[in-house]
């Protein structure tokens, strides 16, 4: 889909996660992640992600694990670790164990709402997405993610080579053959990819400053921002802490814009914005709105989106409502080919 697009799908998923503790609804954006990832890779012939699966072996038992040793909070005792040693003597609850499994599963369903990012998002698409008044830095992370990628599959590649010579791993002696071709090979490619961006004129800006105004605004966005600061600490005057932050913020983005518009800008091809893009962003706000405020939608019970094992274990509630609603968020699979760059 259109870069928009994914950007407020990602936003309006993290608001869920960062909104909720109910386990159920985390498993829920976790299983939405992976199966538009899943349909992201099929579109592209490209094998499922499974790297998610193996991260969740590990983060889940081992969040488990140090909650469970460290935190002696909660009524349901399954056995008294003895002795005085710190953080660990003391009992050993199940509250302790479910609210670490709990974080672990936070952790995993911010992971896999990133992940679906790089996997839908080509490098080149994420650079043109960026604000030209950080173009170059768009570019150099965008190369940075890009080198991910390929110095895996370099990996892969050498390691092949290396074992049809007949080549074990057997200690750390035996990866030298594996590494120092990997190296010499990225540093060749850095060198080739260096040599090819300075012809193309990368980084040869005309030596200019930027017009008074823009520098104006950016000097007013934050002297508001840090007027706005102080007064939500005065906490005497909160709605004027909110017209200072907000004006503040204001001049900040309008001076970025302006400041984006004097850097020359190419686009050569375009990414068509399609109904189906115009659906995603309508249902991504309406369901970030909804986990953002619940108390002010209708029929939607708040309460669910609270939940602590403690002091007692009990299941976690469920609405039937909401989790009908989380469905919009599958809107990506409804693509049934991958949009043609115009």
């Amino acid at each position: 889909m259109h870069l928009r697009a994914w950007i407020t799908w990602i936003a309006s998923l993290l608001i869920a996660v960062l909104s909720t503790r109910n386990p159920l609804y985390l498993a829920v954006v976790l299983l939405i992640a992976v199966a538009v990832s899943s349909h992201i890779a099929q579109l592209r012939n490209q094998p499922a992600p499974t790297w998610l699966a193996r991260l969740a072996i590990f983060v889940l038992p081992l969040s488990t694990l140090f909650n469970t040793l460290t935190i002696h909070i909660g009524d349901t005792v399954l056995l008294v670790i003895p002795g005085q040693i710190p953080l660990l003597s003391g009992p050993v609850t199940l509250e302790a164990a479910v609210y670490g499994a709990i974080n672990g599963l936070s952790l995993l369903s911010v992971i896999s709402v990133f992940s679906v990012l790089s996997v839908a998002m080509p490098a080149h698409q994420l650079v043109r997405g960026t604000p030209r008044a950080f173009q170059s830095i768009g570019v150099t992370v965008g190369i940075a993610l890009s080198f991910i990628p390929q110095t895996l599959r370099r990996l892969r590649e050498v390691r092949d080579a290396q074992a049809v010579r007949g080549h074990t791993v057997r200690g750390l002696r035996d990866w030298l053959p594996l590494w120092l071709p990997l190296l010499m090979g990225g540093l060749e490619q850095s060198m080739q990819l260096s040599e090819a961006m300075v012809a193309r004129g990368f980084g040869a800006t005309q030596d200019q400053t930027a017009p008074a105004r823009i520098r104006l605004l950016l000097f007013a966005g934050l002297a508001l921002m840090l007027s706005g600061f102080l007064l939500s600490l005065a906490a005497a005057h909160p709605t004027l802490s909110l017209t200072v932050l907000a004006a503040g913020g204001a001049c900040i983005l309008i001076g970025l814009r302006q400041a984006g518009s004097v850097s020359p800008h190419t686009t050569y091809r375009l990414i068509p914005f399609t109904r189906l893009d115009a659906l995603c962003i309508v249902l991504s706000i309406a369901l970030g709105l909804v986990f953002a405020l619940p108390t002010h939608v209708p029929g939607i019970a708040p309460d669910t989106l609270s939940y602590t094992p403690y002091p007692r274990f009990r299941l976690p509630a469920f609405d039937p409502l909401l989790g009908v609603l989380m469905l919009g968020w599958l809107t990506p699979l409804l693509r049934r080919e991958l949009p043609q760059e115009t």
